[in-house]
């Protein structure tokens, strides 16, 4: 129980993270993943193409060989008709437009909250068939660092964060972490859910996702139809658990069953459910190694501690296995400039003297500042962001003012597709209110490398992970029932766009908690 977790006395929870995985091993040998959900049929057993270009798919969900549901598509490829035959005697006794159900406002509302899923898979998904309850699936970009605790902050609008992650440097010595990860103290945003898994248990999670993954979404298919609340949120860890072990393989199963799992739901609540899924990140795919980040800066001539006594001295935080790193010294240029030079870290930011966010990579420098007028990207030498093409054209189109700066919302425009999406805003928001205890460098590294305690490392064997300012890390989905959304959003935009759709999504002093018990 995480409550339990507190009373543990100094000794043990110095421990660390390999008390975690100890605990969580043990938890796994006798088998605490419950049972998963009810889902229905992976496919239907047929499908009907209709005159006006939609469809009709039919299945036997209680497998007694004959069709008892169906769901009828639009000629746009969207379910907007649900038919049930009840007693088995091949004539539809109930019709169900999903237009007019919600129009007369009869809906509850479950909001699910998915761990490190890329938009790309569940797009990808989405064209072969896949949710087709919802409308297009839209691109969310996470803040940078894409970290968990950050992105669902900016959501629920409980920002800013403690820290980037729960071991950070707290201006007198570098905590453990443990403390805070097992109390959630980083996770303000956990109370607007009514459902998560204690984090005691993530560990476990990780070892072996696919139960836990059935576990938690089993869990929330149960308290959902028990509870009589207008509005359920859960949240289901093992998503990220699924991509960081199997990769791609990993995440398609898992939504492949979240599919049947939101079929379901709208089949036994005979249509009466608004159902919004989204991820806090993405996840870029690919196996990684360690970088050798310590070692590097101490081959540099700066001294790695646990606290800043000295001016050669960094604090380098290392926690869960991210493709980031947050770094704490009196000397933030000077680290940055030379962090570079390690293997797999692509980009250094610090904000300087003068409040400006200097970004540097093994090929240039640039500055950023900003004004009432906007941003602007000032590439001092070379082109780290790889902007200059996008610079270019914001000054023939008339975008940039005579001082060289360019709304927000221009450069979101501009950059929303990039290699580094919306790169200039995140950077800024990074040192300037997204978390207490502002690192005074971030790093964002090279797809194939992630940084974190060894432990964990060598134990997870990565085949996916996120962090870094990259797309594939830096941008997640959102599906949702109740409406279109733009293509592209800020995650800390996505709130209230939800909400005009008339998604009823908590205010962020809301606290309602139902913890799952190991």
């Amino acid at each position: 129980d995480v409550r339990n977790a507190r009373m543990m006395p100094n000794p043990i929870r110095r421990l660390g993270i390999q008390l975690i995985i100890t605990v969580s091993a043990t938890m796994l040998a006798v088998g605490c993943a419950g049972p998963g959900p009810t889902l229905l049929p992976a496919a239907p057993m047929t499908i009907t193409s209709l005159p006006d270009g939609g469809a009709e798919h039919r299945y036997d969900t209680n497998r007694d060989g004959r069709w008892d549901y169906s769901e009828r598509l639009s000629p746009d490829g969207r379910v907007v008709l649900l038919r049930f035959d009840t007693n088995a005697d091949n004539v539809v006794d109930l019709e169900v437009d999903r237009t007019v159900a919600a129009a007369a406002g009869e809906m509850r509302h479950l909001i699910i909250l998915l761990d490190s899923i890329p938009f790309v898979m569940v797009r990808d998904l989405w064209a072969q068939g896949r949710f087709r309850l919802f409308y297009k699936p839209s691109r969310v970009i996470s803040p940078f660092p894409a970290m968990t605790d950050l992105s669902f902050s900016e959501f629920f609008g409980v920002s800013p964060s403690r820290a980037v992650e729960a071991q950070f440097y707290n201006g007198a010595r570098r905590n453990t972490g443990v403390d805070d990860y097992l109390n959630q103290e980083n996770s303000k945003w956990l109370g607007s859910v009514d459902y998560f898994l204690p984090f005691l248990s993530h560990a476990s999670v990780y070892m072996k996702p696919e139960p836990w993954v059935d576990h938690e979404l089993g869990q929330i298919q149960r308290r959902f139809a028990q509870s009589d609340a207008p509005r359920f949120i859960g949240y289901v860890v093992g998503t990220s658990a699924l991509g960081a072990r199997l990769g791609r393989n990993g995440h398609h199963t898992g939504l492949v069953r979240l599919d049947r799992l939101c079929q379901t739901i709208m089949h036994r609540t005979r249509g009466r459910t608004h159902i919004t899924l989204l991820s806090d990140h993405g996840h870029d795919l690919v196996r990684s190694q360690r970088i050798e980040l310590t070692r590097g800066l101490s081959r540099c001539g700066y001294r790695v501690r646990n606290a800043l006594t000295e001016p050669m001295d960094v604090v380098v935080p290392q926690f869960g296995p991210v493709t980031c790193a947050a770094l704490y010294t009196a000397v933030p240029a000077g680290v940055a400039r030379d962090v570079v030079g390690i293997d797999g870290v692509e980009l250094a930011a610090y904000r300087d003297d003068n409040d400006g966010v200097v970004v540097i990579g093994r090929g240039g420098r640039a500055r950023i500042t900003r004004s009432d007028a906007g941003f602007r990207y000032d590439p001092v030498v070379g082109d780290p962001l790889r902007l200059q093409p996008i610079l270019d054209a914001f000054a023939q189109n008339g975008a940039m003012n005579s001082d060289g700066f360019v709304n927000d919302t221009q450069w979101f425009a501009a950059t929303t597709h990039h290699v580094f999406p919306d790169a200039i805003h995140r950077l800024w928001r990074a040192f300037h209110g997204l978390v207490e205890h502002t690192p005074d460098v971030l790093l964002s590294l090279e797809e194939g490398w992630h940084w974190g305690e060894a432990t964990l490392s060598s134990a997870l064997d990565l085949a996916a992970a996120h962090g870094n300012l990259r797309t594939l890390s830096s941008t997640g989905f959102v599906l949702t029932t109740a409406g279109k959304l733009p293509e592209t959003l800020r995650m800390q935009d996505l709130r209230s766009a939800l909400r005009k759709l008339g998604v009823p999504l908590p205010e962020p002093a809301a606290a309602i908690n139902d913890h799952d018990p190991p």
